[in-house]
């Protein structure tokens, strides 16, 4: 166990001072053994501040959390026994705009900064920069260029990497595709597999993308209102009757499916959860 959430609540403060409740009696256990799994939800229904939560940016307002072995509760930043700095090094957390991870003159130095930043040598530091930059697919020409002069793809590789060479057990990216057409959504979520099956890593990503969950996870966390309404299997979870009260869309892969099912009479039974699959079963009923 890494990560675990028991009745975690969490209020923003507000102007007026009634606040607003963003997590509702949350319970949620993240196993740092090389799970692949998707949160998503209606906008403003939490999923950001959970993930903040992951690694101890924000605290619980109720609640606990207990994160590697660190039990945090509404008092510990007010706890000088609590360190937060090594949570942050093994759940890394990688924001949906780059340029706030991004501040460096060079990309080389702006992925150094992180592993120096945990004492981590120069040399050492320059060795996972060369390695990070070519886990998310670009080459060590990359290195000595501006990080504000790169493409927003191109930059969101970078913050990644900068994460990567933190060495962290848990990587949770929030919306990383936002912004991205669909052949560099797609190169990127593969980067998030390879990370995730190559180098055993626990990957969570917030994204809106019903495409992505359906294909890539393993778990899906669905959260409404501030609360968990969902944790479990993809598949099950869009073949539930509930899914138009949370707002969420139907995969194009199961509208495909079920078109070609009605409209042609093609048994196109079994779980297929991308287009090698839905191809593959095509060829089957078709021969």
């Amino acid at each position: 166990m890494a990560i675990k959430f028991e009745h975690v609540s969490f209020q923003y403060k507000s102007i007026d001072n009634k606040g607003y409740l963003a997590l509702d009696d949350v319970n949620v256990v993240i196993e740092n053994t090389g799970e692949f799994i998707t949160l998503i939800g209606e906008t403003g229904s939490g999923k950001s501040t959970l993930v903040q939560h992951m690694n101890a940016l924000l605290t619980p307002s109720k609640g606990s959390m207990n994160i590697l072995g660190v039990k945090i509760s509404s008092t510990a930043k007010e706890n000088k026994d609590v360190q937060f700095n090594p949570i942050r090094k093994q759940v890394g957390l990688v924001f949906q705009f780059p340029e706030y991870q991004l501040f460096e003159e060079t990309v080389e130095k702006d992925i150094m900064f992180g592993p120096k930043n945990f004492g981590v040598s120069e040399s050492e530091a320059k060795k996972r920069a060369r390695e990070a930059i070519n886990i998310v697919g670009l080459d060590d020409s990359y290195l000595s260029r501006s990080p504000f002069n790169l493409s927003g793809g191109e930059k969101k590789r970078v913050s990644i990497a900068g994460i990567l060479a933190m060495e962290p057990d848990i990587l949770i990216l929030d919306e990383p595709t936002s912004g991205l057409d669909p052949r560099g959504r797609d190169a990127l979520l593969e980067v998030f597999y390879q990370i995730h099956t190559s180098l055993n890593k626990t990957v969570l990503i917030i994204t809106h993308d019903m495409n992505t969950v359906y294909e890539y996870a393993k778990r899906v966390l669905v959260m409404r209102e501030g609360a968990l309404v969902y944790d479990g299997d993809p598949v099950k979870l869009f073949s539930r009757k509930n899914i138009d009260n949370w707002n969420l869309d139907v995969p194009d892969i199961i509208q495909l499916k079920d078109a070609l099912e009605s409209n042609f009479h093609l048994d196109m039974s079994g779980t297929i959860r991308n287009k090698k699959a839905l191809l593959k079963r095509l060829e089957e009923v078709l021969s």
